[in-house]
């Protein structure tokens, strides 16, 4: 069986657990509501010391890079400063610069990789969307699982702790999938692709346990195992869409990772010219 094909059976296995084997199955959980968007459009590079960050007063927008940005400080100037400006430390002092042009060049320099943010956005909310009607499969899977529980008392109740067991991976693998999404970070990037490969692999697992129970019931019930095969290929037809969003959002946060170091590095030989020309303010 292929990898694709065991983990989405394993979604499926998340509402199996939870609701084949009760006298009374319960309704499936409700999908968690989509965070709502944030305040602030924060990016962050963890690649130097010297942070800045460009910040627009009128939009409550932030882009940050670095490891010692101010955090407090930007915010009592976004109460006595207009507009745009970009904030910055350079050898252990504050900056703040307002000229129009160098700022034009740092905001043009980010465009990139915001757009390319957004793209991630979206293709998450497509993923989002296919992961619910897999949920709805789910709960029909369930609902015939129940007619398999009687195939023993034994296989029902591995079948029920297995079925919960996935149910908590598919919740962690949700939550591991949106931050790799909102990873503003290749580190970040990085340790969400990893936690999604881990979560995976234990799903895996989870599944080669469930199949033998299932196999198992299936010898009981030809008749509810050819449903619940029908069933399971209509999931699998739906998990197709998600495996290339996956792929598609993976070169994206290639091309995210890229276009945000082109833009830092801009960024920061427009500080290197405000320094030099004394169009930056010192801030105490």
């Amino acid at each position: 069986m292929s990898t694709s094909h065991r983990l989405i059976l394993s979604l499926a296995g998340i509402l199996l657990g939870g609701s084949a084997l009760a006298v009374q199955p319960p309704e499936p959980p409700a999908p968690p509501a989509p965070p709502a968007p944030p305040s602030k459009q924060i990016s962050i590079s963890m690649g130097s010391s010297d942070g800045y960050a460009l910040v627009d007063s009128s939009k409550d927008s932030v882009t940050m890079a670095g490891t010692d940005v101010d955090g407090q400080q930007i915010k009592q100037l976004q109460h006595s400063l207009k507009g745009q400006f970009l904030w910055f430390r350079d050898q252990g002092k504050n900056y703040v610069m307002q000229d129009a042009a160098l700022l034009a060049r740092v905001r043009d320099a980010w465009k990139p990789s915001q757009q390319l943010g957004q793209e991630m956005s979206g293709l998450g909310k497509q993923m989002s969307e296919h992961g619910k009607a897999m949920g709805e499969l789910g709960s029909k899977m369930g609902a015939h699982g129940q007619a398999q529980a009687n195939g023993g008392t034994r296989d029902a109740e591995q079948l029920q702790t297995l079925g919960r067991q996935q149910q908590e991976l598919g919740r962690k693998l949700g939550e591991a999938a949106r931050r790799q999404a909102q990873a503003g970070t290749e580190t970040a990037r990085r340790a969400a692709v990893r936690d999604v490969a881990r979560l995976q692999q234990q799903m895996e697992d989870a599944q080669d346990a469930m199949e033998e129970v299932n196999d198992r019931i299936t010898a009981k019930q030809e008749v509810e195992a050819a449903k619940a095969d029908a069933l399971s290929r209509q999931m699998d037809q739906r998990g197709k869409p998600m495996e290339t969003l996956g792929k598609q959002m993976e070169v994206l946060g290639r091309q995210q990772e890229k276009a945000s170091k082109a833009a830092d590095k801009t960024t920061r030989q427009v500080i290197a010219q405000a320094l030099s020309e004394g169009k930056a303010k010192l801030v105490r």
